[in-house]
């Protein structure tokens, strides 16, 4: 068995990883490139041969979950291949992008749902499924065995988030132990080893609720867990408001899970019909002209930034329009944690799975900085389209 890293070696997001056999060649993730500063795209012509060139040579193409930087080249894949998602994934990403249309909607219609837990065989390649933390709901770690060997791909991931402990069982007592382990290193840069856990996040957002009667919150769309912890924390008898579109989203959520946290039951849009000053809000919003709108009716709100920062700092126009008469007045507030894993964790992470083989990163943009770490473990840089075999 053998391993090609055809990106994601020196870079984060815009990932891609195939594992082959004699027999069978399955792809892992088929991501666009992250946005540079400037808003662009650095390389729109990212080509796999079998998969968007040349004749179909894969049995299937597996995501991990549905962040453009994994699947945002979905449309390009032969239209021959299979690809799969999670089950709640795939509802959530559907949902997502139900005004889409041509060759992207063609290829979301495609998609296949794996369950976790469940194994499935492509030629001579098992592939099994195992939930992740991460910010995106639904996401997976997979480990992948043919030929007597075991990889696990952790996909995107952190130990940081509500998940985390259940994770950490799932890998010891289900996955055991694995010959090479191909793990994310977003953060593997980032020496601060304090980084809140959602957990900590949930009562500072309790706090900031409860103190201020008009919340308006910037967060991602299908950052799920978040958007959880808003909706929890807003007192009783206030509102939790969002558009129709967010609400949507919340609904598949909704239908996908007996837990009370995710239940959002009181989510309601928003409408004149509803008394917001008698009784103040907590509203999801998004940085567009009618968001702003609304916001200025209430220059006494609090808005409550919950994304990465450096989206704060990219010189998005709309954006920044959205939050600067609140940065103007002092009253925003950035609760935010990573939805990656932190360097402490990415340690203990390998050392914990303590690979036979040794641990290949990805999704990083140093992955010098892992030869730098004592792990326990065999470090193996690749370069992009650099092969590893799995040895007997």
């Amino acid at each position: 068995m053998e391993v090609i890293i055809h990106r994601g070696t020196i870079q984060i997001g815009g990932i891609s990883v195939e594992v082959r056999t004699a027999k069978s060649r399955i792809l892992i993730d088929f991501g666009l490139e992250l946005p540079d500063a400037d808003g662009q795209i650095c390389d729109k012509t990212f080509e796999v041969d079998g998969i968007n060139k040349g004749n179909k040579l894969f049995e299937g193409v597996f995501f991990t979950h549905y962040h453009r930087d994994h699947i945002g080249l979905i449309s390009e894949i032969h239209p021959d291949i299979p690809i799969y998602l999670g089950r709640d994934g795939i509802q959530i990403y559907r949902k997502f992008n139900d005004n889409i249309k041509g060759k992207d909607s063609e290829a979301i219609k495609r998609l296949r749902p794996y369950e976790m837990y469940k194994k499935t065989v492509h030629g001579d390649i098992s592939i099994t499924a195992f939930p992740a933390d991460h910010s995106a709901y639904g996401s997976a770690m997979l480990l992948i065995e043919a030929e007597g060997k075991k990889i696990l791909h952790t996909g995107d991931f952190r130990l940081h988030g509500f998940r985390a402990k259940a994770i950490l069982n799932v890998i010891r007592e289900l996955v055991g132990k694995v010959d090479l382990l191909i793990t994310e290193g977003t953060n593997i840069s980032n020496q601060y080893y304090g980084t809140r856990n959602e957990y900590e996040l949930q009562q500072w957002i309790k706090e900031v609720v409860h103190s201020n009667k008009y919340v308006f919150v910037l967060c991602p769309s299908t950052n799920i867990d978040r958007i959880a912890s808003f909706y929890n924390a807003a007192p009783m008898g206030r509102y939790f408001l969002c558009d129709q579109y967010q609400k949507d989203i919340l609904s598949v959520v909704k239908e996908s899970t007996n837990s009370k946290w995710y239940q959002f039951d009181k989510a309601l849009t928003y409408g004149e019909n509803l008394k917001l000053h008698d009784r103040g809000f907590v509203m999801l919003v998004r940085a567009n002209s009618s968001f702003l709108e609304i916001a200025s009716r209430y220059p006494e709100a609090i808005l409550i930034y919950s994304m990465w920062k450096g989206y704060l700092d990219s010189g998005n126009p709309s954006l920044t329009e959205f939050v600067k008469p609140f940065k103007e007045n002092g009253r925003m507030r950035i609760l935010h944690t990573s939805g990656h894993a932190t360097r402490g964790d990415l340690v203990a992470f390998i050392k914990r799975i303590n690979p036979k083989q040794g641990v290949i990163p990805i999704h990083t943009d140093n992955a010098d900085e892992f030869e730098k770490i004592d792990f326990g473990v065999n470090f193996i840089r690749l370069n992009d389209g650099e092969a590893y075999y799995l040895k007997d």
